[in-house]
Formats: C-alpha cells, sequence, structure tokens
C-alpha cells in the first residue's frame, strides 16, 4: 500500500507524545491503538491509515451486529450520521463490523496537531454520545428513532 512517510513519522510522533501504546503494521502503513469509551461500549480500536496526502482514521468496537439487528443498527446509524460535520458511521453488512470513519488531507506532506487531535477524539466521541444507544440496539431491546431522539437531547451531535 502506497502511504507518506512523513504521514507515518507525524502520527507516530503524536502517538508516542501522547503516550498511547500502539501496534504499527509498516507494510500497510496502519496504526493501531485501543481507547478507553464511556459509554457502554466499553472500549474502541483506533486505527490510522497513512495514506498518500492525508491519512484515515476509523475508530471501530469490537462488537458486530448480528443479522437479525442489522436493519435497526443501519437505521440507527443512518439516523445519527445526518449532519454530523466531520465524519460518518459506517456498517459492513457482510460482516456487522461498526465503525466511525474521518478523513483528513495533509497538502504539506505532514499532519497537523490539531488534524491528530481531532483523529483520535472525534470518533472517540462520537461513539460515546451514540454508544449506550448502540449497545441496547446490539442487545435487541430498542428502536432506533426513539434512542437516536435520546441521545440528541442530551446534547452534542
Amino acid at each position: 500500500m502506497l502511504h507518506e512517510e512523513s504521514i507515518v513519522k507525524g502520527i507516530e510522533e503524536y502517538l508516542k507524545e501522547n503516550d498511547w501504546t500502539f501496534e504499527y503494521d509498516s507494510f500497510h502503513g496502519v496504526f493501531s491503538v485501543e481507547a478507553d469509551l464511556t459509554c457502554a461500549l466499553g472500549t474502541a480500536l483506533v486505527v490510522y491509515q497513512a495514506m498518500e496526502g492525508g491519512f484515515l482514521c476509523y475508530t471501530t468496537i469490537a462488537e458486530e451486529a448480528r443479522i437479525q439487528v442489522l436493519p435497526v443498527v443501519s437505521e440507527y446509524l443512518h439516523r445519527a450520521n445526518y449532519g454530523l460535520p466531520n465524519g460518518n458511521f459506517e456498517l459492513d453488512y457482510d460482516t456487522g463490523a461498526i465503525h466511525f470513519k474521518t478523513y483528513f488531507d495533509c497538502p504539506d506532506g505532514k499532519p497537523t496537531k490539531k488534524q491528530l487531535d481531532d483523529s483520535m477524539t472525534i470518533g472517540l466521541t462520537v461513539f460515546d454520545h451514540y454508544g449506550d444507544g448502540l449497545y441496547e440496539i446490539l442487545r435487541g431491546t430498542s428502536m432506533a428513532r426513539r434512542l437516536i431522539e435520546e441521545a440528541e437531547e442530551q446534547g452534542g451531535e
């Protein structure tokens, strides 16, 4: 996979400066960092993928949507996505994997501190905001629309 070494170096420096424990796949230019969530989902994996000209950041959860709840999970994530200013939820219909994706353009060949701060916090913040409702839906206990309304009444997104 093609990736710019200056972007890789910038991500690595940021993670080290902020005392994050991470794994790095040099062939693919991918960093993986485990982070705690404040919602019922517990933890997330933040994955950075360096590319030419920028990087993707995926925040993903370990729990996957079972086929029985895919339609409701999909509705919930689509409702949550509406109006989000930066990034979006994605759902893999084949595996049930759920993640939040953001992209950061690095026209100067190196990510800025703000981009790196945002890349770490945006996905975690969005999962914390919508995670309790998602947790309930993954267990088949509630309706998507009601849970989105509750999350948005609590403020934020």
